[in-house]
């Protein structure tokens, strides 16, 4: 199915105007990925027999697998009992870049909302503390209360609190007194990398979406909009108008919006690399194929920081299933290369 047929004739100008390749839309993921706790034993024919027989290793990421694309894991008792994650594999590959060890004591990721990436990196300094006892951390910051409130009940269903310090804030202006080994900046974007979610703007006609009680919610978080204005995509007017007519034009037709997104953009990665201690490393990422919202802010932060260098995501580690970005030692996933959702991963070294 060609989704561009299905969406708005404008967002095809939007495509154009941002860069994107309009083939990457006519694929879609055949396979979808579980992680499971690195330090839990159990064999892969055991695996195969509790999830599914068409599950099959990502030998590129350790204790990554695939399912075909429709595959439930609620239902699953290794899900239940907090030993299998859901995360798609360009999601598992960002925190793979990040390269965690034993000398990672502090790391922060902003928008950390909803969890996938957070509870994978505190998972990874977990097994590290339990090794020689020395507490790590990973902090995790976002702007969204009820998105904080749905990472939390992930973190403790994977009993990883000791591990984990939530912060609710404005990425953009939080400050500590830690300077921080790792960094993640998983930047907010107009998310047109996953095209399951633009699906969601097809299930039905778009002017039929927009339903009273979405009206009414709109309405009550007006105060809400005027206080986040700095974030406009994680709002609690935007979650209420998700997958609405609103939504999409706001998303990816209104050019006030966009600015906003990469102003935003630029910010977040400013304020990360200020958190970040010398010879420390940060990784910005996220889930658009667009080049404003990538490679264009990563030359931009680099003519501005001269302390900064590019470093290959995953130099002297296991070579991933991705593609060249649009400048060198930059990294892309899509549906067509990869078959994963949309992923851009630009790795900093401070000097």
């Amino acid at each position: 199915m060609n989704i561009l047929n299905k969406l708005s004739p404008q967002f095809k100008e939007f495509l154009q105007e941002e860069g994107i390749d309009e083939e990457i839309f006519l694929f879609e993921q055949t396979l979808r990925y579980v992680r499971i706790k690195p330090d839990y034993q159990i064999t892969f024919e055991q695996l195969q027999q509790q999830v599914s027989f068409s599950m099959q290793p990502i030998h590129e990421i350790p204790k990554l697998y695939s399912l075909p694309a429709n595959q439930k894991i609620n239902n699953l008792q290794l899900y239940k009992n907090g030993h299998l994650y859901g995360i798609d594999k360009s999601s598992a590959a960002v925190v793979y870049s990040l390269d965690i060890n034993k000398d990672d004591i502090n790391v922060l990721e902003i928008c950390c909302a909803p969890g996938a990436k957070l509870t994978f990196i505190a998972d990874l300094l977990r097994v590290e503390t339990e090794k020689d006892g020395i507490q790590r951390k990973v902090f995790g910051v976002d702007i969204s209360q009820n998105r904080l409130n749905i990472t939390q009940s992930i973190v403790n269903k994977y009993k990883l609190e000791k591990y984990v310090e939530l912060i609710l804030q404005d990425g953009t202006k939080y400050k500590n007194q830690i300077q921080f080994d790792k960094v993640l900046i998983d930047a907010e974007c107009t998310h047109e990398g996953s095209i399951k979610h633009l699906k969601k703007y097809i299930q039905k006609p778009m002017h039929e979406q927009n339903s009273k009680k979405q009206q009414k919610n709109n309405k009550a978080s007006k105060k809400q909009l005027q206080k986040n204005y700095t974030n406009t995509y994680t709002t609690e007017q935007t979650k209420a108008n998700e997958w609405t007519e609103e939504d999409f034009n706001s998303r990816f037709l209104d050019q006030k919006k966009l600015q906003q997104i990469y102003d935003l953009q630029f910010s977040l990665l400013e304020n990360g690399y200020k958190l970040l201690k010398q010879n420390g490393i940060l990784i910005y990422s996220t889930c658009s194929f667009s080049q404003k919202q990538n490679e264009d802010q990563i030359i931009k932060f680099l003519e501005q920081n001269n302390d900064a260098i590019l470093v290959h995501p995953f130099y002297g580690m296991q070579e991933q299933q991705c593609k060249s970005g649009q400048i060198f030692n930059t990294v892309r996933f899509d549906p067509k290369v990869s078959n994963t959702g949309g992923m851009f991963i630009a790795k900093i070294k401070k000097l």
